[in-house]
């Protein structure tokens, strides 16, 4: 019998989220998604990419976010890395990393409004982005030269 696997699993509840080189607050992370489009009519026409993320924070007074979707609204062409670190425990050490490269902001959504409600306002940021790069992963063929190794 082969041996039994003895890595320890991951929590999803500690992870850090750098827009540039900018460390950002955030309460949730949706899934990150590579996906192929199924329905195309013929085969090698698949539409390939990576499903848009969505970053959700707790609103304060920073308009940073909505600053970064307004410079996209005004034709600016603001694409940043977005870099989502999942963490061993709060405040320990980086166990996966992952790179969204080339974040744009398609979408924020700012809080609603009730006045029989106590909850806490959020903001959220959707984003696109060009590559999905795994931290430790083998290099993708846009990242190798035409030996097959890293450019």
């Amino acid at each position: 019998m082969p041996p039994r696997e003895t890595d320890s699993l991951l929590r999803v509840s500690s992870f850090v989220v750098l827009i540039g080189d900018r460390e950002i607050g955030f309460a949730e992370v949706s899934p990150l998604s590579s996906m192929a489009e199924l329905d195309m009519p013929r085969a090698g026409t698949r539409q390939r990419g990576f499903a848009p993320v969505v970053l959700r924070r707790a609103l304060t007074t920073s308009t940073e976010l909505y600053d970064w979707r307004r410079l996209y609204v005004e034709g600016e062409d603001e694409a940043r890395d977005v870099t989502i670190r999942q963490l061993s425990a709060p405040g320990g050490t980086v166990v996966n990393q992952w790179k969204l490269v080339g974040a744009w902001p398609s979408r924020w959504t700012g809080p609603a409004f009730n006045a029989m409600s106590n909850e806490i306002a959020f903001e959220e940021l959707e984003v696109q982005f060009d590559e999905l790069v795994w931290h430790g992963q083998k290099p993708t063929k846009k990242e190798r030269g035409r030996d097959g190794r890293p450019a």
